[in-house]
């Protein structure tokens, strides 16, 4: 499986933002919540994201999460499916593929630059 860890516009947080994922899997054309976990997101890009967590969530085709991100002044519902899952020592950190939708995309593109150009000035400031 082909991973996008170098892609060009990938966003590595110098302190990891925290959320509460979503765990949802789909019976019957209902969507179920399977469960909710506290988590840190480490980077984040328009094709997927990579989080940190305590807890042990099992790697599985059919499972759907949702995780808010609070960039600046926008909040973004980022879903997608979990292709990796790696234990790194205290917790378990997980790589989220997005599904693709074109205007999370162009969201996660605008929030980013946004954010990035605020971190840039408080840079400034403090130095």
């Amino acid at each position: 499986m082909y991973y996008k860890r170098q892609e060009t516009f990938r966003y590595s947080f110098s302190e990891p933002i925290p959320t509460i994922c979503e765990v949802y899997v789909h019976k019957g054309g209902v969507k179920e919540k399977v469960q909710s976990f506290q988590s840190y997101i480490l980077d984040l890009s328009p094709n997927g994201m990579k989080i940190a967590s305590k807890t042990d969530i099992e790697l599985r085709d059919e499972y759907i999460l949702t995780c808010p991100v609070q960039l600046s002044d926008t909040l973004i519902h980022f879903t997608g499916k979990m292709i990796r899952k790696r234990y790194a020592g205290t917790s378990f950190e997980y790589g989220i593929q997005s599904d693709d939708h074109e205007e999370l995309k162009k969201q996660i593109i605008v929030s980013l630059k946004t954010y990035s150009k605020e971190q840039m000035k408080k840079r400034r400031h403090y130095n």
